[in-house]
């Protein structure tokens, strides 16, 4: 038992540690492109020129980001599929949340109503309905 327990925890971490790489060459990929972009130069600019308000917004959209990556592979990896559905509508709401500071409040909006509101009350009653049903026939209860 504990060598099935030891080599799942291996896997997991090895899985976790393809992830990360995974992530990073995603990521250092984009992080080249935005460095050699043309407006990389304007960024800089207004950072050394220690414009304030343009740091504020630029770290809580670094935030919104970083929590969207993280709920997101969160409803990957979460072995409870309610607790995977409840992890990809706060996904959703972290990208609502960004059309909303990135001046598109109709779009945050619609996102809001039609993909929390809608979607997500709809993933979690087919789920919770069909385990029910697989439950009470696995019984043989009626």
């Amino acid at each position: 038992m504990s060598q099935k327990s030891g080599a799942n925890v291996i896997r997991s971490i090895f899985e976790l540690l393809v992830l990360l790489l995974a992530l990073g060459v995603i990521f250092g990929g984009l992080a080249l492109v935005v460095l050699l972009s043309p407006w990389s130069q304007t960024v800089l600019d207004k950072l050394l020129a220690y414009d304030i308000r343009f740091a504020i917004e630029l770290l809580a959209f670094l935030a919104i980001a970083a929590i969207i990556v993280i709920l997101s592979a969160l409803v990957v990896y979460a072995k409870n599929i309610v607790h995977s559905a409840l992890y990809l509508l706060g996904s959703f709401a972290g990208v609502a949340a960004l059309y909303i500071s990135l001046n598109a409040p109709f779009v945050g909006v619609a996102q809001i109503l039609v993909y929390i509101g809608a979607v997500g009350v709809l993933i979690l009653f087919a789920v919770m309905l069909t385990r029910k049903t697989i439950m009470e026939e696995s019984h043989g209860e009626i």
